[in-house]
């Protein structure tokens, strides 16, 4: 889809046991389908450790980088982005079959011709007029996705530090299987009773993974871990591995599900996430260690302190450039949120793609931008050679990046030039990384965690204004020109270079101090 699962972007995590390097992260990749829910929350992985001047350990520390069952968490991590990415397509396919069927009462044989190629004029006078119907399931269940989570990225720091990073992990791998198998068992009846059974029952599938904590739980639980069990140069490895095993898993899941869904069904494919989730979470309680050794006490009215932190006054223009910053992600976010909504609406109706044909473009919008993420390291490592704002200008080039592919998927009137839409957002998943390294640097160490924390909840609140109004605007131009919501995108990137541009003006008034801040 238009991001790759948006979301799992530069973390800059700290452990409670070892120093922090503030440019020692990752960047993930956000999976054009699944990216809005998975990678808005990143930020609360900090939180988890951001509070270790209010803890008390009342266990002795042990070293756990030994034991070579914690390198089983990066292949589990690959199995649940896999099942995710393998089922998201086809249950927004399903809910849109469904909605036809129960939702407006056509034959199923009819139906099932929605989103292939051999669509005729008046399945595609049904499509357009069942999708609006079916963009309304897709944001209540984004609402739903929203509302506990955010909530649950004020806390899930201070359980991490409490009671380990292992429950985390269950809870969360949990969550997902029991939203696979309701889902299942929702297709299963609409495949028994000839599609009749109402789109509405997938909201009820959210419901357990968002009393779970969604990504959140397993984001943070996944990246405290590995800053548990890891030191030094061996901490950056397995962060590195960590974001290829998402990408990896992202890349497998949206190539596999396609070609599988022709054989199969839908039914069949959420088996599978759920068989692939259930087998992963034995693996987690079975064999991978507890890697806190030291339990932890938090003190003090969390979003009380978080705000404090965000909102303080501070020397030179650091306020107000960190404001500048966090504005930044908060409309990338928006953006990746708010298209993910209605892309693959888009490319049913401008396009007449079957799933197989959007699984495939989307494999190819997720393995584009993490090459190029990858090599994103040479290129900032040139920069520093030349300029003392390196950081600041990747950022700038990753939203022109983001900009001129929107721009193309906007005016896009044959297939190739949404490939062509990928080669010209090449550098987009490399402004999240940059923008988060430039606040890491502006921050003590002892407010990292709160002020990611901040970030994280607006980001994860969110889904509710920006897919509230593509969702809209999308249902408006469906007749005309589906694909303008773009516009809204391009302009809010465009918006974004200016706030940047803004940051350059500011920081300019103190180089000296600004340097190392953002070279």
């Amino acid at each position: 889809m238009d991001e790759a699962p948006h979301a799992h972007e530069q973390l800059v995590a700290k452990s409670s046991r070892h120093s922090h390097d503030p440019e020692t992260g990752l960047s993930t990749p956000s999976s054009s389908s699944s990216e809005s829910s998975l990678d808005s929350h990143d930020e609360s992985i900090v939180a988890a450790m951001g509070n270790e001047q209010n803890m008390a350990p009342i266990e002795p520390a042990a070293n756990p980088c030994a034991q070579p069952r914690t390198f089983l968490l990066e292949p589990l991590i690959l199995i649940l982005l896999f099942a995710y990415n393998f089922s998201s397509t086809i249950l927004k396919s399903q809910i849109i079959y469904q909605s036809c069927t129960a939702g407006f009462g056509y034959p199923e044989a009819v139906c099932s011709l929605l989103g292939t190629k051999n669509a005729s004029n008046e399945t595609k006078r049904i499509e357009a007029e069942v999708q609006p119907y079916a963009a309304r399931v897709f944001l209540t269940i984004k609402i739903v996705e929203c509302i506990v989570p955010a909530f649950c990225g004020l806390f899930v720091g201070a359980l991490s530090d409490r009671y380990g990073r292992k429950p985390l992990l269950l809870a969360s791998y949990l969550g997902y299987a029991l939203q696979y198998i309701l889902s299942a068992c929702i297709a299963y009846l609409a495949m028994q009773l000839n599609g009749l059974v109402s789109p509405w029952f997938y909201v009820i599938t959210i419901i357990p993974l968002s009393l779970l904590g969604s990504s959140v739980t397993y984001s943070v639980a996944a990246v405290c871990f590995i800053g548990d069990v890891s030191t030094g140069k061996m901490r950056s490895y397995r962060m590195i591995a960590y974001e290829l095993c998402i990408y990896v898993g992202l890349l497998l899941g949206s190539f596999a599900s396609g070609y599988v869904y022709e054989a199969t069904n839908a039914y069949i494919i959420f088996v599978i996430s759920a068989c692939a989730i259930l087998f992963a979470l034995f693996l987690v309680a079975a064999l991978l260690p507890e890697s806190l050794t030291q339990r932890q006490l938090s003190e003090g009215f969390v979003l009380l302190d978080l705000w404090r932190s965000s909102a303080r006054t501070r020397e030179h223009k650091d306020r107000s450039i960190l404001v500048l910053l966090m504005c930044v992600l908060l409309l990338t976010a928006f953006v990746s949120d708010g298209s993910n909504s209605v892309f693959y609406m888009f490319m049913r109706a401008k396009f007449h793609w079957t799933v197989r044909e959007f699984t495939s473009y989307e494999s190819v919008s997720i393995l584009v931008p993490a090459v190029a993420g990858s090599g994103g390291i040479l290129f900032l490592w040139s920069l520093r050679q030349c300029s003392k704002s390196a950081i600041l200008w990747l950022a700038l080039i990753s939203l022109l990046s983001h900009a001129a592919s929107s721009l193309m998927k906007a005016f896009a009137f044959v297939d190739w030039q949404i490939y062509l839409a990928i080669g010209l957002g090449i550098f987009k998943s490399l402004v999240n990384p940059m923008c988060r390294t430039m606040i890491t640097n502006l921050l003590p160490g002892e407010e990292r965690g709160k002020v990611f924390a901040m970030l994280s909840v607006l980001q994860t609140l969110s889904p509710f204004a920006s897919s509230t109004l593509y969702i809209i605007f999308y249902t408006l131009t469906l007749s005309s020109a589906p694909g303008l919501f773009n516009l809204i995108s391009a302009n809010l990137f465009g918006l974004a270079i200016i706030l940047l541009l803004v940051v350059w003006r500011k920081k300019a008034t103190h180089p000296a101090h600004y340097e190392p801040i953002f070279k």
